[in-house]
């Protein structure tokens, strides 16, 4: 068995929402002279799920990356032509991303370096890629929601037939640590900021983990000088009660200058004839 490092490539598409998907894998395993990357080749599965994806940007970026590092392969172990490489140098893996992909705010970025143990690397790389990156980008007939996807397919459609997405707009808050900026807003004397969030999700540990980061989200909304109301939009996990209950229970929050609201996808036509009608008294 040879030991080997490996890191998930990843699509940051919101820094707010934390949204991200598996887009590749780069495998190094050093006795073998094993240094590969295995990327999508295709974006339109990613495409179904966010809006403004700029598709042929990403499949570009994550072309130049492995061409790279297949660049790097060569150097290390065969031509040693590069002047950034040494190839007397026992690397890690980090050593060699990090000079490839700069980790600064771009929407592609490494996670940590793990490691594994396998015969083949190259097995070892197929069969990671299909078990973080191939799973996990199927398409939206299977149902899998972001929350890009809550807005466009759910909510969009009554604010675009009563009129009102023309009428919001971006607007930041300023926190305490933070900048928290969201792309729905209004005001009629404190803002009414709207955030769509899927809770339609396959596993229950994801739908915790989603909720404790926007709870926190609000914690740090509270540290603002600002009031306003911020309402999620949302789908429900569609078997689980007592998970409807802790997402009520954790989110709806308020206090003097921060109330949370959140509204059901079967409650979206209606929510959006109460806001046509608040935004009309101001006009």
């Amino acid at each position: 068995m040879k030991k080997f490092e490996y890191q998930i490539i990843r699509y940051l598409h919101d820094r707010t929402t934390g949204e991200f998907v598996n887009v590749g894998i780069v495998l190094f395993e050093p006795t073998g002279r094993f240094l590969e990357a295995k990327m999508l080749n295709k974006f339109s599965r990613i495409s179904n799920f966010f809006e403004e994806f700029n598709g042929y940007f990403l499949l570009n970026t994550l072309k130049h990356f492995q061409k790279e590092i297949r660049s790097v392969n060569l150097d290390l172990y065969f031509f040693n032509s590069s002047n950034s490489f040494d190839s007397e140098k026992d690397y890690n893996l980090s050593d060699i991303t990090k000079k490839i992909l700069v980790q600064d705010d771009s929407a592609l970025y490494l996670s940590n370096v793990k490691y594994g143990l396998d015969l083949d690397a190259g097995k070892a790389l197929d069969d990671l890629y299909e078990r973080l990156v191939d799973k996990y980008n199927i398409d939206a007939s299977k149902e899998v929601h972001t929350d890009a996807y809550v807005w466009t397919k759910v909510y969009k459609a009554h604010f675009d037939r009563l009129g009102i997405t023309p009428r919001l707009k971006d607007h930041t808050i300023k926190t305490h640590n933070d900048q928290i900026k969201f792309d729905k807003a209004w005001k009629n004397g404190v803002w009414n900021c709207y955030q769509s969030l899927s809770f339609d999700l396959k596993r229950e540990d994801s739908i915790k983990t989603k909720v404790y980061k926007w709870s926190g989200i609000i914690k740090e909304l509270e540290s603002s000088n600002e009031k306003m109301n911020l309402f999620f939009l949302t789908t429900s996990p569609k078997t689980s009660e007592h998970l409807n209950i802790f997402i009520k229970d954790t989110l709806s929050q308020s206090n003097n200058d921060v109330k949370v609201t959140i509204i059901h996808e079967n409650e979206a036509e209606q929510f959006a004839r109460n806001v046509k009608t608040a935004i009309e008294k101001i006009i």
